[in-house]
C-alpha cells in the first residue's frame, strides 16, 4: 500500500472520535493500556470511565464474562505472588505488589475486581480493599461499623458490569462472639454510602456456613454451606433467602474432605471429595435453575486423566490426591461448563460437552506449577485455591 495512503488513513481515523473509539472497543485491555501512551487524545478516551465500561461489556458473550486466566494461590500461604494458568491468551497478570502492605489474601474475585485483606506483621487484618489488577487501580474500604473483637467479620462483593456500573459490598457482622446472631451491612458505589444492619439473622451451629466463601452469580451472592441448608442474597432486592445444598449419596458414610464451590454461564457448581488413603473420585454438582435442589451432574474419576497423560503421577502420596484448584469455566460450545483442575502441577479439564479430559496448561518438560515452601514435604501437600480474572480496563 502506498505509504501516503497509510498516513492519510490514520489520520482520519484519528480525526473521527467515534472510528477510532470502536477500532479500541476491539482490542485487548493490556493494548489499551499501552496505547494511553500514543497521544492525549487517545489518553483521554481510553481513561473515560464510559468508555471502559463500553470496553468491558464489549467483551461479555451471550451475558456472561469469560476470565482471560486463572489465579492460583498456595492455601494458608501469605503472598502477593500467584501462579497464572491462561484461559485465552498469554497474559502478564500483575502481582498485588503496587499495594502497601505486609501481607495480602485474596477473598474474591467477582467479574474483573478482586476484594481482598491487608495483613500486618502479625498477620492481624489491617484493612480491606478492592481492586482492578489490570490497571493496578485499588481502594481502601471503609466501614460504619468495624469488626467486633473475636467477633466473624466477612466482606463480600457483588459486580456485573454488563448490568450494571456500580457495585457493591456485602459485610456478614456478627453482633456478639458466638452468638451466631449476625447482621447485614451493604455498601453501595451508586451512592457511594452504607446501609446498617439491613437484615438480622441467626443460624445454627450446626448449620456450618462458611460465609468466607462466597460466589456471586445471576445477581445474587452465594454462601457456602456445610450443613443441609445455606443463605443467598438477592443484592437487587436486599433479600435473604434459603436454599438447599447437597446431601451425601446413599451408601456413602466416608468423611467429606474438600469442597470447591463456584460458577459458569450462570449455574452454579458444588464439587467434593472424600476422605481416603487414595481416592481420584470429584463429585461434580449443580444447582437447578429454581433453586429447589442440586443433582449430581457426574461423579469424575481424576485418575482416568492419566490414560490420557502418563505423564501425570497422582494417587501417589497417602491421603492426597494430587490435585485441587478446581474452578468451572465456559466451554467453547457453551452449552456445558469445563472442570478446570490443577494435577500434578499441571493443569487439565474435563470438558462435559464431549466427555473427555484435556490439557490446559503444561508449564514444560520437567516443570510443574507448584512453588515449594518449607512447610510442605511433597508437591501433593500443596492445595491450591483458583480465583478467575478478567482483563478488564473498568475503572470505579
Amino acid at each position: 500500500m502506498n505509504p501516503k495512503l497509510m498516513i492519510s488513513s490514520a489520520e482520519k481515523i484519528g480525526n473521527n472520535q467515534d472510528l477510532l473509539a470502536q477500532i479500541l472497543l476491539r482490542l485487548p485491555a493490556k493494548s489499551l493500556i499501552k496505547f494511553k501512551c500514543v497521544s492525549k487524545q487517545w489518553l483521554s478516551l481510553i481513561s473515560n470511565p464510559q468508555f471502559c465500561l463500553s470496553h468491558t461489556r464489549h467483551q461479555g458473550d451471550e451475558g456472561f464474562l469469560h476470565p482471560t486466566a486463572l489465579l492460583l494461590k498456595v492455601q494458608y500461604i501469605v503472598s502477593p505472588e500467584f501462579d497464572v494458568v491462561p484461559l485465552k491468551h498469554f497474559s502478564q497478570v500483575p502481582f498485588f505488589d503496587y499495594i502497601s502492605t505486609s501481607g495480602l489474601n485474596i477473598l474474591q474475585s467477582c467479574n474483573g475486581l478482586f476484594v481482598c485483606e491487608a495483613l500486618d506483621d502479625d498477620l492481624n487484618v489491617s484493612g480491606y480493599f478492592i481492586c482492578n489488577p489490570t490497571t493496578k487501580q485499588f481502594k481502601k474500604l471503609s466501614f460504619l461499623q468495624n469488626p467486633i473483637k473475636d467477633c466473624e467479620f466477612y466482606v463480600s462483593l457483588a459486580f456485573d458490569p454488563l448490568q450494571s456500573p456500580h457495585y457493591k459490598i456485602i459485610v456478614v457482622r456478627e453482633v456478639l462472639e458466638n452468638s451466631f446472631i449476625f447482621e447485614l451491612d451493604i455498601y453501595a458505589s451508586e451512592s457511594d454510602s452504607w446501609k446498617i444492619a439491613t437484615t438480622i439473622f441467626e443460624t445454627k451451629e450446626e448449620a456450618c456456613m462458611a460465609f468466607e466463601d462466597a460466589v456471586f452469580c445471576n445477581g445474587k451472592l452465594h454462601w457456602n454451606s456445610y450443613g443441609n441448608q445455606s443463605l443467598y442474597l438477592d443484592v437487587e432486592k436486599e433479600c435473604l433467602q434459603m436454599m438447599p445444598m447437597p446431601t451425601k449419596l446413599r451408601g456413602n458414610h466416608r468423611l467429606e474432605i474438600y469442597r470447591y464451590f463456584g460458577e459458569s454461564g450462570g449455574r452454579l457448581y458444588l464439587a467434593v471429595t472424600y476422605h481416603a488413603f487414595i481416592d481420584l473420585d470429584l463429585y461434580v454438582h449443580q444447582m437447578a435453575s429454581d433453586y429447589s435442589h442440586w443433582f449430581l451432574k457426574h461423579r469424575l474419576n481424576v485418575g482416568d486423566a492419566m490414560k490420557v497423560f502418563p505423564e501425570l503421577n497422582l494417587g501417589c502420596h497417602p491421603f492426597k490426591s494430587g490435585f485441587s484448584g478446581v474452578s468451572f469455566v465456559g466451554s467453547e460450545r457453551k452449552e456445558e461448563a469445563k472442570v478446570v483442575i490443577w494435577t500434578d502441577g499441571k493443569i487439565i479439564c474435563y470438558d462435559f460437552n464431549d466427555g473427555a479430559w484435556k490439557m490446559m496448561h503444561d508449564p514444560g518438560p520437567g516443570l510443574k506449577i507448584g512453588t515449594p515452601f518449607e512447610d510442605f514435604n511433597h508437591l501433593h501437600e500443596q492445595r491450591f485455591i483458583p480465583y478467575k480474572y478478567f482483563e478488564s480496563v473498568y475503572v470505579f
